[in-house]
Parts: structure tokens; C-alpha cells; sequence
């Protein structure tokens, strides 16, 4: 008979009926569905967790919102004294960014069941498992060999938890590369406008020739607090792993109870499978505390681009400002400069539009091309003209906070004015 049987994701309701109905066991079932065909058939979903003593409170709203748990119960034979079966339910997310999507990201929400009944037959469902993971544990599947591991129930966490983490794995690095397509565009003297919020392999090599605008920073910083965010829950759930498996290692297969089983060899071999085990699952997690140490660090980074990229534009936006300011001067300058052209021409002007009404009779003499009485204009021209002059200058001098018209800047406009007039 086959070590494994593996029930497709769209295995037909006759194949998972004999699954249901069948006494003979293999020693790992694997069973991949989803949870809408669940919902769909729940006659299925019932018999199903039956089958395989899953807690209904499973499929609750609570448990289907969470991004990671995990929980084991153990199913006692008629003496209440013994382990029949032990079974074990959690749950993991991982993030992937596509931009051929609308969204522009998806989801792998992948749920888990495992039910090992003594002495080493192991049932897995797998809800919504993502492709790769699919591909790799069947894979896994062709080279299962009897072995004493079977014998614990945490030998099938050792078979599935390697492919998960290499999703996280993929997602982290993903988003490093496009972290790294940005700082390289930053150093390439690129300019911030609109890219591709996907995130693929090698996105660094893609990218060149892209821009990134203000839109696509935001997306990525969030994607990277997403992936910081599960990579936390995901530690926390294989830590709840490992440490039930422990509890359970440390009450069902101490050296006494082994021993009373099989002797010393029993001893051995129970021994060695269990710090396997142990050290695997640790090891694994081990790996997942790295991958959230590279996702704060991908965080940290691009939230130093952002930071770096509105502190750029702030800087341009000062300068044009600068710029704005100065053009603002000019122009004052100017009309300043007019302002005193126009006190000094307007009081000669003034008493010359006067002396000109029929109010006044100036006779020129035979012989004479200007009237003696000339002299009256510029008599009362100057000195109307130096009143003017120092009153402004008074009154210019009350507002200290302004600078004074007669600034050596102003007076330099003027007499440049005064010289092209």
C-alpha cells in the first residue's frame, strides 16, 4: 500500500467521499481545498472535520480574520488515559505584490489542519494553498519513507513548514529588490514619477529607465509594513508550534514512558526523532526571525527614501521661492526707483504747468528768445523741489522695518534709470 495519498484541490465530491467512508489509512494524507468550496458544500465541511476531529470554531469569523494562530487538542481513547489522536490547527498569510493585478497585490491566506492518529498515520488539510506550495509539497511527497518520525505528531509541521517560509522568504527579498530599484534610481539622478507598483525577482534589473513617484513610495511602504506586520505573527504562531510541541514531547515521550514501550532501542530512536524535530522547528523559525529582521530593515529604508525624497522637493520649493522673492525685489526696486524719478520731475513740472496758465503774463522783449522773469521758476522749482524731497525722506524714515527709499541699493536703481533716461 502507498505511504501517501494526495486529494487534489479540484478532486471530484466521489474521491473525498471514499476518503470519508474508507478505514484504511495511509501513512500521510494530504488533502488540498478552498475554503469557498467549503462554504459552498458545508454537509462536506462537516464530515470532513469529523473525519479528522477539527473544531468547528475553526471556520469562525474570528479565526478567518486573523493573520496567524495556532491550536492542538488531544483526542483521548475510551480509558481517558490515552492519546488516540492529536490534532493540530493554524494558520499563516503572506503578501505578494503583482502589478498585473488591478489591485496590484494578492493574498495567499493558507489555513492547516493536521490529525495524526497513533501510531503514525497523519492527515493535512491544506486551505487555499498557494501554487508553489502546492507544487513543492508534492514534490516532498515522492521521496516519503517509513520512518520512526512518523511516530510524532509534529513530524508533519516538519514536512509543511519549509515551503510556507519560502513564501515569506520570496515576498521579502521581492520587496527588498524594489526597494534596491529605488535607491538606485535615487543614486542614477533619476527624477520621482509615476512606476510600476508590482514586485517581482530581479525588479532592480527590470526597473532601469523607470520612474517612482509619490504614490508608488506610499505603496511600497505599505506593502513593507504589511510584511513586517505578518512576519511578527507568523514568529509568534511558529513559536506556539514549537512550544506544543515540546509540551507534548515532554509528557508522551519521556525516556520512562519509551522505555516501558520498547527498551533502550525504543529510547534511542524516540529520542533522536524528537530533538530532530525539536531542532528543525527551530530552525525554521530561526529563519523567520531573519526574514522580519531584513522586512524592518526594508521598512527603515524606504521610509529614509520618502523622508529623503519630500525633503528634495522641499529644498526645490525654497529655491523657487528664493527665486520668486528676489524677481519680487527686482521689480520693487524698480517701482521705487520710478517713485523717486517721478518726486524729483514732479514739483518743476508742477510749478511749469502754473507759471503757463493765463493767470500769468510773461512778455517776451524784441530781440529776446527766453523771458527775463525765468528766473522765477527756478527760484521756486528748487526749493519746492528739495521741500518734497526731505518731507518723503521723513516720513520714510518712520518705518524702520521697511528699507528706506533711500537705500544705496535704491538710490544705485535710480541713478541707473536717470542715466538711460
Amino acid at each position: 500500500m502507498s505511504l501517501v495519498n494526495i486529494i487534489e484541490e479540484d478532486a471530484s465530491h466521489e474521491v473525498l467521499k471514499r476518503f470519508l467512508t474508507s478505514k484504511d489509512r495511509q501513512n500521510l494524507t494530504l488533502i488540498f481545498i478552498t475554503r469557498a468550496r467549503l462554504n459552498e458544500d458545508p454537509i462536506l465541511r462537516q464530515k470532513l472535520f469529523q473525519r479528522c476531529s477539527i473544531p468547528e470554531y475553526v471556520w469562525s469569523d474570528v479565526c478567518k480574520r486573523l493573520q496567524g494562530y495556532f491550536g492542538s487538542e488531544d483526542i483521548f481513547c475510551e480509558d481517558e488515559t490515552t492519546i488516540r489522536s492529536h490534532v493540530t490547527w493554524f494558520h499563516f498569510e503572506v503578501k505578494f505584490p503583482f502589478k498585473e493585478l488591478e489591485s496590484g497585490y494578492v493574498w495567499y491566506k493558507m489555513g492547516v489542519t493536521t490529525t495524526w492518529t497513533e501510531p503514525n498515520h497523519h492527515t493535512i488539510i491544506f486551505f487555499d494553498a498557494a501554487k508553489s506550495v502546492q507544487d513543492e509539497l508534492k514534490n516532498r511527497c515522492e521521496n516519503i519513507k517509513a520512518s520512526p518520525a512518523m511516530m510524532n505528531p509534529y513530524w508533519a509541521h516538519q514536512f509543511l513548514l519549509e515551503p510556507i517560509v519560502a513564501c515569506y522568504n520570496t515576498a521579502v527579498w521581492n520587496l527588498r529588490d524594489r526597494v534596491r530599484a529605488l535607491e538606485e534610481h535615487r543614486r542614477n539622478g533619476r527624477t520621482i514619477s509615476r512606476a510600476p507598483t508590482g514586485i517581482e525577482p530581479n525588479v532592480g534589473a527590470q526597473a532601469k529607465g523607470q520612474n517612482f513617484g509619490f504614490n508608488e513610495l506610499h505603496e511600497i511602504l505599505r506593502h513593507a509594513l504589511h510584511t513586517t506586520e505578518i512576519l511578527g505573527v507568523a514568529i509568534q504562531t511558529m513559536s506556539s508550534i514549537c512550544g506544543r510541541q515540546k509540551t507534548f514531547d515532554d509528557e508522551n515521550l519521556a525516556p520512562e514512558k519509551a522505555a516501558q514501550k520498547g527498551g533502550a532501542a525504543k529510547l534511542a530512536t524516540v529520542k533522536r526523532c524528537k530533538n530532530e524535530i525539536a531542532g528543525y522547528l527551530a530552525f525554521q523559525q530561526s529563519i523567520v526571525r531573519s526574514l522580519e529582521a531584513r522586512a524592518k530593515a526594508n521598512e527603515a529604508r524606504i521610509r529614509s527614501e520618502i523622508t529623503l525624497a519630500f525633503s528634495t522637493v522641499a529644498q526645490l520649493d525654497s529655491q523657487v521661492q528664493a527665486e520668486i522673492g528676489q524677481a519680487a525685489q527686482a521689480d520693487s526696486y524698480a517701482m521705487k526707483a520710478i517713485a523717486v524719478v517721478t518726486m524729483i520731475f514732479l514739483p518743476s513740472t508742477s510749478v511749469s504747468a502754473i507759471l503757463s496758465t493765463t493767470f500769468f503774463d510773461f512778455k517776451v522783449n524784441d530781440g529776446e528768445k527766453v523771458s527775463g522773469d525765468f528766473w522765477i521758476y527756478w527760484v521756486v522749482s528748487i526749493p519746492l523741489t528739495l521741500l518734497v524731497v526731505i518731507i518723503w525722506y521723513l516720513w520714510d524714515r518712520r518705518h524702520p522695518g521697511r528699507r528706506s527709499i533711500f537705500s544705496k541699493s535704491h538710490i544705485s536703481t535710480a541713478t541707473k534709470m536717470l542715466d538711460q533716461c
